[in-house]
């Protein structure tokens, strides 16, 4: 990790000077936040400019023994870091693989650099959008028909219903956790969380460097820090807050405003905690076998691609549509759709 001060690079941090730190220290935790970077931080020998030959890198990188080289523009702007892998593989003709980001569909699992894609298709991405549709109308239908059933009135459906009062709140607070909480359960249980495991191992494994085994991607996390489940957390949160807020205002107006406050800091607090929880507990569940292998092949196909284009590049158009979010959210909002307006299209019809 590059450090600055003002607009000034001053040195780096690698892990081995973390678990120095560490090293003998009766709380490694205590010890890791009270260290100033100043104290751990290695001085830069060195500065390469962008447009250096490579045999310069590889001779400054053998006299020095750092981790990683930072690079720099023409004007003194720091532009990145070089690490002497990479350098190596340039040095034996074979291709750097970029950052990978990937989804998993009913399908298969799905991989791409932004330029370069490999494994389900588009129709694949837009049936994940599909199946997530379909488990949250199922818990929603779940919730309302037991409330139904049960003579409740926590159904969320019913909220135009419920009279003003705390106990009315208490009833919406209730059913949206119940939904929220079958519509988990049945995620979890569906095939969908074991392949969504196997491309983050996969995934772990091609920036790890390791090889494309079944021995070596079963040993790969099935967390990532890049996994979408972050950014679902936090829709998910900011939704259950819209939700809370606008039953506070229509129940109880003079509260709403410190309502708002505190939602904001439980979202601000706790969506990546909640990400990381929800990938290891609920979107993700070790794969079988089969889910891994084709797993597998799709990095190993992604893989070729990278090998025979190196430094493929795409436009911010393509590389949006290649994130696969725009085919995920198109099935969601088709079956949607479908759902809200072919039973009133379908009684037209037989009118």
């Amino acid at each position: 990790m590059p450090i600055a001060a003002g607009n000034h690079l001053v040195g780096i941090v690698c892990e081995a000077d973390l678990a120095a730190v560490v090293a003998g220290a009766s709380d490694a935790r205590s010890a890791l936040i009270t260290t100033q970077l100043s104290q751990v931080m290695r001085p830069i020998p060195f500065v390469i400019r962008e447009d250096d030959e490579l045999d310069a890198l590889i001779e400054a990188l053998r006299a020095n023994l750092i981790p990683a080289v930072p690079v720099a523009a023409p004007d003194g702007r720091y532009l990145g870091m070089v690490l002497p892998r990479e350098a190596l593989s340039l040095l034996l003709g074979e291709s750097v693989v970029p950052p990978i980001a990937g989804l998993a569909t009913p399908l298969g699992v799905y991989l791409t650099t932004g330029a370069l894609r490999a494994g389900a298709g588009d129709l694949a991405l837009a049936t994940t959008g599909v199946a997530l549709t379909v488990l949250n109308l199922l818990s929603e239908v779940l919730v309302n028909g037991a409330a139904r059933l049960l003579g409740s009135v926590l159904s969320p459906a019913a909220v135009g219903a419920i009279p003003s009062g705390p106990a009315a709140l208490a009833g919406i607070i209730i059913a949206y956790a119940l939904q929220l909480a079958l519509f988990l359960v049945l995620l979890r249980l569906s095939p969908l969380t074991g392949v969504h495991a196997a491309e983050h191992m996969v995934v772990s494994a091609i920036e790890e460097g390791e090889d494309l085994t079944p021995e070596k991607v079963r040993q790969m996390p099935r967390v990532h820090p890049r996994c979408g489940t972050n950014l679902m957390a936090l829709v998910v949160l900011i939704g259950i807050a819209y939700q809370l807020l606008s039953s506070v205002r229509r129940l109880n107006p003079e509260v709403h405003a410190l309502a708002l406050v505190l939602l904001v800091l439980v979202v601000a607090l706790s969506w990546r905690r909640l990400g990381a929880g929800l990938q290891r507990w609920v979107t993700t569940k070790p794969p079988s076998e089969r889910q891994l292998a084709k797993a597998i092949g799709v990095g190993e196909e992604l893989l070729a691609k990278v090998q025979a284009h190196p430094g493929a590049r795409a436009s911010i158009r393509r590389r949006t549509w290649h994130t696969g979010f725009i085919q995920v959210v198109a099935g969601f909002v088709l079956l949607a759709l479908a759902v809200e307006y072919l039973p009133q299209l379908a009684t037209a019809v037989w009118h």
